[in-house]
């Protein structure tokens, strides 16, 4: 039996060493024909090479101008140079009207940088129109922000002004615009931003949201352990890319004063929505799912393109049964199965577990995160060639952060585990 891992990829260099049966020979001992076509491969992968960064350029171009949704991988960071310019200069204590709206509060599972515990997973809310400062506090072109104040410090400030703190809300839909984008500078996160936030447009033209520090707000968080902190939108100069994400939520003492903390102001009747706070459901549950809805998610990733086809579910309780009844017959204190499992190995966090046979010998496990809607985001897949199974997942509660799979469950070499990795990573591998 053939194990092969799908996802983390090796390096190109690696795959071909591994996969090249041939011995070295030197280019010169070649024959005359063969001595030039590897010449034009030179060649070719030469100019490949120089032309890369140019066609990477030009797609961070065409995805910044589309307006539609973020491409970029999951694990990597989005970072672009064009922020929107403002539509036109601010002025001292003007504020931007933000409309009644939909906001899709939250971020998408499995996107880089988010912290499931924390986030709401694109939960669709409905708000009221409010006005908001176009610049942090003192909102004021030819003033820099003020910072290192407590959260009740800025609250009394803004009520000098008749207005008030924003909701963490209000803050997140002026900072996604009209287009739901994923920071204050658009689709993707423009650094030129810190040097000039008064430059950095949101979609409603709001000016500089925590591009240069982070900003208090009215809401509270209520962590897992109970403890309730106040809440930071944004981050300041030296934070990640990541960090200042619309969709990101900083738990902070609200008597803290920090330099990299400011604020600004809203008016208006403040929304009364609030954030969802994640909770811990059950941490495995075994669900239903049909080979066309696997074929359809596999399908949406290149990773799992070649796997959707001629999809098989092995039988329960039958596979589970004959896979413990290949080794030892001890299942350890485990539960195997062998149909879709559910598994939320920390709050806020949902994946889906499935193994299958894709054509007459190919048996794949796959993990994908769950999406509202109903709709999956593959994670993570892992082949097993020239294997028809059946593969069984084997779990216990009490082991939230690993689930094992198996063809033959004890045997030596059988048995793989899918690894959760905070903050919301999912690794197959076989020991």
């Amino acid at each position: 039996m053939f194990f092969k891992l799908q996802s983390p990829r090796p390096i190109l260099g690696e795959e071909a060493r591994a996969s090249s049966p041939l011995k070295k020979q030197s280019f010169l001992s070649l024959p005359s024909t063969r001595r030039l076509r590897r010449f034009r491969q030179l060649v070719f992968h030469t100019t490949l090479l120089a032309l890369l960064p140019i066609a990477a350029s030009l797609g961070a171009c065409s995805r910044q101008t589309s307006g539609g949704a973020n491409p970029t991988p999951s694990g990597s960071v989005p970072v672009s140079g064009a922020a929107p310019r403002p539509k036109v200069e601010p002025l001292a204590r003007e504020l931007s009207e933000i409309p009644a709206g939909t906001l899709r509060a939250g971020s998408m599972p499995g996107s880089p940088g988010r912290i499931p515990e924390l986030e709401a997973k694109n939960q669709d809310v409905e708000l009221g129109p409010f006005r908001i400062d176009r610049l942090p506090y003192p909102n004021d072109p030819a003033l820099p922000p003020l910072v290192g104040k407590s959260r009740e410090e800025a609250r009394r400030l803004c009520a000098e002004r008749s207005a008030r703190l924003c909701t963490e809300l209000e803050w997140e839909r002026a900072c996604k615009g009209p287009k739901q984008d994923d920071f204050p500078s658009g689709v993707m996160w423009d650094p030129s931003c810190i040097a000039s936030p008064k430059s950095c447009a949101s979609g409603f033209d709001v000016l500089g949201l925590g591009t240069t520090a982070g900003e208090w707000v009215s809401s509270d968080v209520v962590l897992n352990d109970g403890k309730r902190l106040g809440v930071v939108r944004g981050a300041g100069k030296a934070a990640p890319t990541l960090d200042h994400r619309c969709a990101s939520r900083s738990p902070t003492p609200a008597e803290t004063e920090s330099q990299d903390i400011g604020f600004r102001c809203c008016q208006g009747a403040p929304n009364a929505a609030v954030v969802s706070e994640p909770k811990q459901g059950p941490v495995f549950q075994k669900t239903k799912l049909t080979a066309d809805e696997l074929e359809k998610a596999l399908a949406l990733d290149p990773r799992g393109k070649s796997l959707a086809r001629d999809i098989k579910f092995f039988r329960e309780p039958d596979g589970a049964n004959t896979v413990v009844s290949r080794g030892p017959g001890d299942k350890k204190g485990f539960e195997l199965t062998v149909a879709p499992l559910l598994w939320s190995p920390s709050p806020g966090t949902q994946i889906l577990l499935v193994t299958a046979r894709s054509g007459e010998s190919t048996s794949f496990v796959a993990a994908f995160h769950v999406v509202p809607g109903g709709s999956y985001r593959l994670a993570s897949t892992f082949v097993l060639q020239g294997e028809p199974g059946p593969v069984a997942l084997a779990y216990s509660p009490d082991i939230r952060p690993r689930v094992h799979f198996s063809t033959c469950w004890g045997c030596p070499g059988e048995t793989g585990k899918a690894l959760f990795r905070k903050p919301e990573t999912v690794v197959i591998v076989q020991p």
